[in-house]
């Protein structure tokens, strides 16, 4: 079921010189996803599915696979911490020399603790977003560096 808050939307594109299935799959598989964002995950590859991710740190969260498009979009159902539910999808395209990632995160409602958790998760979609470039760039993954 789609979020239905009529609030605010983050918007968000990337482009990265990697082709768009390279990209799909860091997005999808388990073992892409921890070389980037996660510790742990859970993702099967069916709307209507229950996935799981789980962070370095212990947070994790279970909700439902909404579309899985090979190659062409993900969109998830994501709760917002105990606030509700949201809708984050991502699109992909071929562009020259790469890959146009283009997110999408609805449901933020408009209340002080909704525009807390907006401001929060576009931060946190900038930053892992920022650190799959990297990892598909040159393999380094910014969440160690400094930390060996």
């Amino acid at each position: 079921m789609p979020a239905t808050h009529k609030g605010m939307t983050i918007r968000q594109a990337y482009f990265f010189r990697a082709p768009v299935a390279k990209v799909f799959r860091s997005l999808t598989e388990p073992t892409e996803l921890v070389r980037w964002f996660l510790k742990g995950a859970r993702l099967p590859p069916t709307a209507g599915a229950v996935y799981e991710f789980v962070w370095q740190g212990g947070y994790r969260h279970r909700a439902k696979v909404i579309a899985f498009l090979p190659k062409r979009k993900l969109t998830l159902e994501w709760p917002a911490k105990g606030l509700g539910m949201t809708q984050v999808e991502f699109t992909l395209a071929a562009r020259r020399g790469g890959t146009l990632l283009t997110l999408r995160h609805t449901g933020f409602g408009r209340t002080p603790a909704w525009v807390e958790n907006y401001g929060g998760t576009c931060q946190g979609w900038a930053y892992f977003l920022t650190n799959l470039k990297s990892v598909l760039r040159n393999g380094t993954d910014l969440r160690e560096v400094g930390n060996e």
